[in-house]
């Protein structure tokens, strides 16, 4: 299973019901919020069996998909 496959599936299991067709598309459109933001770090930590501190946490991870796997690189996640 790919990172984007992953992360997909951390973002169902933080209760967002639809994911875009597009990696690029805005996660906005699909139900991204600040609550929806701090359910998927959890949903995400879990999936990736990391630790996202405050200090590590960026709002502008969550644009898209591609941005969120961009992040999650970042953080240590393959």
């Amino acid at each position: 299973m790919d990172l984007v496959e992953r992360i997909g599936n951390a973002l169902r299991a933080a209760g967002m019901e639809e994911l875009p067709a597009s990696t690029s598309e805005a996660l906005s459109a699909y139900g991204m919020d600040s609550l929806m933001m701090v359910l998927s770090v959890a949903a995400l930590e879990k999936e990736f069996s990391l630790r996202i501190s405050g200090r590590d946490f960026s709002e502008a991870a969550f644009q898209s998909l591609a941005s969120l796997a961009f992040w999650l690189r970042k953080l240590g996640a393959s």
